[in-house]
């Protein structure tokens, strides 16, 4: 998968994460209407509160192990493509070959998603916070296939 086409792929997923996200919040909002009389700015109607849930809880986590798993799922992938003989797209093979520094980068691409989710979920964007797992998790999981399904390079000799 070439660059233009993962940044397209990653474009359209975020799109797809927002729109559903907001999609549904727009619809649930109504306007008040004058028979309810003066409403109360500060304090929002309990129905349209959504579910509150502890951050660390059950889902949370099946979903950080999941997008570790996917992680180390496309270290490992990255690692054998390069031994057969790929090129590497998105970081530079230098960085690759060195592995501490490739698992670290992996490592930190599984914090970042983490923190992201707590982001949201402090700001009560419950949607948002399990979306964000569940597309980086789809996300490194297909990269990790595209890395199994490329043929080995072979190089070419000459006489």
């Amino acid at each position: 998968m070439n660059r233009t086409k993962a940044k397209l792929l990653l474009l359209l997923a975020t799109g797809v994460v927002v729109k559903t996200a907001w999609g549904q919040d727009a619809a649930k909002q109504q306007p008040p209407s004058a028979s309810e009389g003066p409403a109360k700015i500060c304090e929002p109607p309990r129905e349209n509160l959504p579910r509150e849930h502890r951050f660390w809880d059950k889902e949370n986590r099946w979903l950080f192990a999941g997008v570790g798993a996917a992680r180390t799922l496309d270290y490992f992938s990255t690692l054998n493509m390069r031994r057969r003989g790929r090129q590497e797209i998105l970081l530079t093979n230098d960085v690759v070959d060195n592995h501490a520094a490739f698992a670290a980068i992996e490592a930190a691409a599984t914090g970042v998603s983490i923190g992201a989710s707590y982001l949201f979920h402090r700001y009560r964007h419950h949607k948002l916070e399990r979306w964000t797992s569940l597309v980086h998790c789809g996300l490194a999981t297909g990269g990790a296939i595209s890395n199994y399904c490329l043929k080995t390079a072979h190089p070419r000799i000459t006489p």
